[in-house]
């Protein structure tokens, strides 16, 4: 339960990170964005560790778990972040959201597959929906007036990025299981959370140094060094709200399995079109077919996140 609603707060702080990043690259670039926030982030939860964490909580991890983390960092932080980002600012927040709910079933795949997780029937129905739901919103182009918007609407651009962010936000749960689980100290039982937020930190700072790199190797410089200094807060706002979306992610999944985080997290899609109402609302698409998304996808989230203990013991009192 407590694992479900730290998954919970994780989606409002994130739905608020879509939006103050929507801000951002709006008239800022992906690669700008992720240049602040992941340094920044990798800050945050080193600073973090360093106050929550003794010696003693270090020395219980393994090289094996400490790869795991580095490359659920890389793959979330750093590609999953940077196509998100690409969504975002092709077809705004709102619309993101929906196509992102595919991240969902990669994650209930790979945990089937790799953690040998199992899902009930009306699992495999929310795994239908949550393919279903996104499917929705393209609708939305058509019922709203797109040429109103502030912005270059690109449905096709914003469905091959959110989709690929999708994979990428997908496997990194099931990574991170995988390093609690190598870890020799039991996934959801003993695993600590001061061990997550070193995770965390560990995957920022890879995550780091491998945009350092890219950087440098491709002469990339001078467009971090042409960020627009009206948008810097706004990336900072998005690094202050993922630090906290992500740490209480990671203890989230240290207290319950994958297949019922990562449904749970993705309700951070009503937080976005909330948020968006009140802080972008004339650089985002809003309707009738963008909630229909977005309740076709939540209903599908739930339907995962549903104990399979708990539908057999309603059945068994018919």
């Amino acid at each position: 339960m407590l694992g479900a609603l730290l998954s919970f707060l994780s989606a409002a702080f994130f739905g608020f990170n879509a939006v103050m990043m929507r801000r951002g690259v709006l008239t800022g670039s992906a690669l700008q964005g992720l240049s602040f926030t992941l340094p920044l982030g990798a800050l945050f939860f080193g600073l973090a560790s360093l106050v929550l964490l003794d010696v003693s909580d270090i020395e219980t991890l393994n090289w094996t778990a400490t790869w795991y983390f580095i490359a659920a960092g890389v793959a979330h932080f750093l590609v999953g972040r940077y196509t998100n980002y690409k969504c975002t600012k092709a077809v705004g927040a709102n619309i993101g959201g929906p196509i992102q709910q595919f991240t969902v079933v990669v994650s209930v795949v790979l945990a089937i597959l790799v953690l040998e997780e199992s899902i009930n029937w009306l699992g495999w129905i929310g795994i239908v929906l949550l393919t279903v739901g996104p499917l929705a919103v393209a609708k939305a182009k058509k019922k709203d007036k797109v040429e109103k918007l502030e912005f270059e609407f690109k449905l096709a651009e914003g469905y091959f990025y959110g989709i690929a962010s999708s994979i990428c936000y997908g496997a990194s749960p099931v990574l991170i299981a995988l390093a609690f689980q190598e870890n020799n100290t039991g996934l959801a039982t003993t695993s600590t959370w001061q061990l997550a937020i070193f995770g965390a930190f560990i995957g920022h700072f890879a995550a780091t140094l491998v945009l350092l790199a890219i950087v440098l190797i491709f002469g990339l410089t001078d467009e971090v060094k042409r960020t627009d200094p009206k948008n810097i807060p706004f990336f900072i706002y998005s690094a202050v709200f993922v630090f906290l979306s992500q740490g209480l992610r990671y203890v989230a999944l240290v207290l319950a399995p994958v297949y019922i985080v990562s449904p749970v997290q993705r309700t951070s899609t009503i937080f976005r079109v909330i948020f968006s109402k009140i802080v972008n609302p004339t650089t985002e698409l809003f309707g009738i077919w963008i909630w229909i998304g977005i309740g076709v996808s939540l209903a599908g989230a739930v339907l995962l996140a549903i104990p399979e203990e708990l539908l057999m013991e309603y059945f068994s009192a018919l």
